[in-house]
């Protein structure tokens, strides 16, 4: 357990961040390599929100010039094109970057793109924005793109599974990645930061309650022990995603902080799919006129989403809901028909809210990622990080550290170590069957990477609760695991492997568990809005 709270009263820092999700911990990586004294705090735990329930795509960049008629659209809004290069040749570099970085963690697979005649997007269309992408990015990975007009059995194995196989014009092929278990990096950036002498505090709330001598007074709230003890910070980075806003408004006097944040909800299903489909994966635009995807995960599992609707509330703990999983069936039927999908195959779903930047001329928000100065909002020195992807995250930490630099300069010598082998401590063991390796991943879970619950083990630190459902039997196992080291009596240890079943049937429901009471959002939504928005 992290020493009492009461222990920090009166600190100063030179930066706190809010928020450790990936861009969050990326953020204090950055800033605890270049020498300042900085504390992450969250109110959960890491990768809590978007950052676990994301896509897990590490794409190219294509999508940003997904849209009907592109020639058209790009004609008549410049601006729009311009964007969309920037963003792509930022994919690429992303791309570029986290493979070489983690080539571990991002698995590639062959992406295809079937193009029917009544398709939105057009062969063409596809050789054109590839002969951009190669131009705007690293050559390496390569993007392996080419593009079949006949003979698709033959190279995919799964072509007989499509729909309408005579109408099918082409399939375009390219290289794509699959981030394997984002949780994952969240938690290495932040243990990166913590080995420079950066201080995390988790399940922790941060309230910015005003000006003193020249910083921010933060008052910290431990949610379980009920401790308080108030800090200072010259620069406060708020990384807190879905929830920026309620960070900004706090409980600070004065002219209100502007909203920033317009969440959208994605949902996801994952079914089990035949050998044939291993090593690949569909893109597609679905028939609401969005991106819409089938990929692979862990063994013979892939999943199929997202959905994109407006969401608002808090969005911790999202599920998917009946409409989202019947609307996700529907497509991913439309574009398999041959799979013959029904809610018995689907193994377990997940949802999150995504932080786009709220515009009131955009319903759906903005998806490019926006640094915020909340100087004009009488908030000088506080900045806020919105519409952030998971693969661009390194990009982000470094963006937050120069910003940092500007107004603060490091005022302490840092040798700027980082862990290139992170110890595995049975990580790589943690599907054996053989108990010494999942139960050292566990323990190493509690006792170094700040787990103060199952969630946090058998989800975000050893990744085992996203290869399918665990049986009470394995949850079991976990607890017993830990339990001394948490201080779990039995009767707590029995309550905790309650609680966690009851969590993995309500936010990770299959598709016989009864629809969540909190989920509340259907997957069509407003699609008009969407479309005039992005269109």
């Amino acid at each position: 357990m992290p020493p009492k709270l009461t222990e920090m009263q009166g600190r100063d820092y030179d930066v706190v961040v809010i928020g450790a999700g990936i861009n969050g911990a990326s953020t204090v990586r950055e800033l605890a390599l270049a020498g300042y004294r900085v504390l992450l705090v969250e109110k959960r735990d890491f990768a809590a929100g978007a950052t676990s329930r994301s896509s897990r795509i590490l794409h190219c960049g294509l999508r940003y010039f997904e849209t009907p008629s592109p020639v058209t659209t790009f004609a008549l809004h410049p601006l729009r094109f311009a964007g969309a290069m920037r963003m792509a040749r930022a994919g690429m570099e992303a791309r570029a970057e986290l493979v070489e970085r983690e080539p571990g963690r991002c698995k590639p697979f062959t992406m295809c793109f079937p193009i029917y005649p009544e398709s939105p997007v057009c062969g063409w269309h596809l050789d054109v924005g590839f002969r951009l992408l190669r131009r705007l990015g690293p050559l390496e990975p390569p993007l392996d793109y080419r593009r079949l007009t006949k003979g698709f059995e033959a190279h995919l194995p799964f072509a007989r599974h499509l729909r309408d196989p005579k109408g099918l014009r082409s399939v375009a092929t390219y290289r794509e990645y699959i981030m394997d278990w984002p949780d994952r990096l969240c938690v290495d950036a932040a243990l990166d930061a913590q080995e420079n002498g950066a201080e995390i505090r988790l399940f922790c709330q941060a309230e910015i309650i005003g000006r003193e001598r020249g910083g921010w007074l933060v008052r910290l709230s431990d949610i379980e022990r009920g401790e308080i003890a108030e800090i200072r910070a010259i620069l406060v980075m708020n990384m807190a995603g879905t929830w920026i806003d309620e960070v900004n408004g706090g409980t600070m006097a004065g002219e209100a902080a502007p909203r920033l944040i317009r969440g959208t909800k994605g949902a996801h299903i994952a079914v089990r799919l035949p050998e044939a489909y291993r090593g690949f994966g569909i893109a597609t635009i679905h028939r609401g006129g969005m991106p819409f995807y089938c990929l692979p995960s862990h063994d013979d599992y892939f999943y199929f989403g997202p959905t994109e609707t407006p969401f608002d509330g808090d969005a911790g703990d999202v599920a998917a809901t009946d409409e989202d999983i019947d609307f996700l069936l529907a497509e991913a039927n439309f574009i398999l028909p041959g799979l013959g999908l029904s809610r018995r195959n689907v193994a377990f779903t997940w949802a999150g809210v995504r932080p786009l930047t709220f515009d009131i001329r955009q319903p759906m928000g903005r998806r490019t990622r926006e640094v915020h100065d909340l100087a004009r909002a009488g908030r000088s020195g506080i900045f806020a990080m919105t519409a952030g992807p998971v693969m661009t995250h390194l990009s982000a930490g470094r963006e937050m550290r120069r910003i940092s630099e500007k107004h603060l300069k490091p005022p302490h010598a840092s040798a700027g170590k980082q862990r290139a082998n992170p110890p595995d401590h049975g990580l790589s063991g943690i599907s054996s069957p053989l108990m010494e390796n999942r139960r050292a991943a566990f323990r190493w879970a509690v006792s170094a990477e700040h787990a103060r619950d199952l969630k946090g083990i058998l989800y975000t630190r050893t990744g085992l609760a996203w290869r399918r459902h665990l049986t009470r039997g394995e949850v079991e196992e976990a607890a017993q695991s830990v339990a001394d080291l948490l201080g779990w009596s039995r009767e707590k240890t029995a309550g905790e492997v309650d609680k966690f079943i009851r969590y993995q049937k309500t936010v990770f429901r299959t598709g016989s568990d009864p629809m969540p009471e909190r989920a509340t959002t259907s997957a069509m939504g407003d699609i008009e809005a969407w479309n005039a928005d992005t269109h």
